[in-house]
């Protein structure tokens, strides 16, 4: 985190890290800049519409809740894939060194127990060959907007809440609150919405959003009809109703983190099922493999 970032996150205003850094106006700009790394396209944009201040506080939600959700999603699922991958290998290695021995040696062709262990090294591999093709589609189908779009749609119209649209609707939810904060137009806030590029999602609601309102659409209706998860829809609603819109898109932001902790949780328990399904599988195939040569021996005597 940069310097900037890290004054704000300590709670100082703006003035203030104006006068700890000793920067200039221009020198501000400068460091803002440099804030923003590979993203300063997007505050190139955003400062047309909002103040550095209300940039950098925008940054700084945006970067919060990336480093929140990176930082989850790496200590929950660095386990599971480690034990599932340490699995697999065992596998492999026991088939080409252990299991061709012990065929060689008590001359074992077709065994029940040695073709349920190679059936499911097939199937094992067979799962993550498709595995890796998918992540490889994804990568090529998110590349393209067009393609990206309809992914988004298609996995918005399959399941509403899913993990994307959660996500994707907290990056929402906090750079809008921060335009309707700033007191620019909903037109104004959506228009800078859609140009941000490095987070093309959320151009994607933003464009929806405002060419419901060219149409002649309230605001209430267009955020309503746009592919966000429930949950937002229902605070905006009662931000409408009660006049008080931050307020609603506060608690909302609040909801919404612990709510997409809930969707990784359950998404890496569906993942530890099948982890420790092949690895109890894995055990037991094991076990009785080595109980084949024993069981021969013990025949002999």
């Amino acid at each position: 985190m940069s310097l900037v970032l890290a004054l704000m996150t300590s709670g100082c205003t703006f003035d203030q890290i104006k006068i700890i850094t000793g920067c200039k106006q221009d020198s501000m700009h400068e460091m803002i800049y440099q804030t923003f790394g590979k993203s300063a396209d997007v505050y190139e944009n955003i400062r047309k519409y909002l103040n550095d201040e209300q940039c950098l506080r925008m940054w700084l939600m945006i970067s919060k809740l990336n480093s929140e959700f990176g930082l989850k999603l790496f200590k929950k699922i660095l386990y599971p894939v480690f034990i599932c991958i340490f699995t697999y290998a065992s596998l492999l290695f026991f088939k080409m060194t252990l299991l061709h021995r012990v065929q060689t040696m008590f001359a074992i062709e077709s065994n029940l127990t040695v073709i349920s262990f190679n059936v499911t090294i097939i199937v094992l591999t067979m799962v993550y060959v498709i595995a890796v093709i998918v992540l490889v589609l994804m990568k090529i189908v998110l590349n393209d907007s067009n393609t990206r779009n309809f992914f988004y749609q298609w996995l918005h119209t399959r399941c509403k809440d899913n993990l994307l649209t959660v996500y994707t609707t907290g990056l929402f939810s906090r750079m809008l609150k921060e335009c309707i904060k700033s007191g620019i137009s909903t037109q104004k806030s959506l228009e800078m919405l859609r140009k941000t590029s490095d987070y093309p999602f959320i151009a994607f609601l933003a464009g929806n959003c405002l060419g419901k309102l060219t149409e002649g659409n309230s605001f209430n209706d267009s955020i309503s009809d746009i592919e966000t998860d429930s949950s937002f829809k229902f605070y905006m609603q009662m931000g409408f109703y009660e006049h008080n819109v931050i307020t609603q898109l506060d608690n909302y932001c609040e909801f919404n983190s612990e709510y997409l902790d809930f969707k990784l949780k359950r998404l890496i328990d569906y993942f530890n099922i099948f982890v420790y399904f092949q690895f109890s599988l894995s055990v037991i195939l094991l076990y009785q493999v080595i109980q084949i040569p024993m069981s021969i021996i013990g025949s002999m005597l």
